[in-house]
């Protein structure tokens, strides 16, 4: 593997044929374990979970907060363990962390995540979100076979739900 690491920063740096140089961009592209386990990242489950932003779980459904890239592989070659959530060494540092590409599958799920907060926002905002509306919800989820349920967190007298 180190030979194939090294191999692929000397491509980094551009390939010389015929008096012609060719310049590459890497990208890598995976379902998430792999690309958390190539990253040095902690599991989907810790409370730092997302390769490229800093939110944590406390903050996954908070729709104000910005979700952009805001990691830098540098930093991460420089100490690996710099932003929470990643503890080992990037097995591809020669990549920056914007070109490290999630699969359909997780991006998808991320929309129908925010489609589906702004479903409930709505229904809070016209003041339906009740226990009559939690239950159709929760009774169409399962029957249209998707294990579903809402639960209010005490402390914060805040809904949240499985999806």
């Amino acid at each position: 593997m180190t030979q194939f690491c090294r191999n692929l920063r000397n491509l980094k740096e551009g390939l010389v044929i015929n008096n012609v140089k060719w310049n590459f961009q890497f990208y890598f592209s995976s379902d998430w374990k792999f690309l958390a386990i190539c990253l040095g990242f902690n599991s989907a489950h810790s409370k730092n979970f997302c390769p490229w932003c800093t939110i944590d779980k406390s903050q996954q459904g908070d729709l104000s907060k910005e979700w952009k890239i805001s990691k830098e592989m540098e930093k991460l070659v420089e100490k690996s363990n710099y932003y929470k959530g990643h503890i080992r060494n990037s097995l591809f540092d020669m990549i920056p962390l914007n070109h490290w590409v999630p699969d359909e599958l997780h991006i998808m799920l991320r929309i129908t995540d925010h489609l589906w907060s702004l479903v409930i926002a709505e229904l809070m905002e016209y003041g339906l979100f009740n226990d009559t509306t939690r239950k159709i919800i929760v009774e169409e989820m399962k029957r249209i076979k998707v294990r579903f349920q809402f639960w209010q967190i005490q402390e914060t007298k805040t809904w949240n739900y499985t999806l």
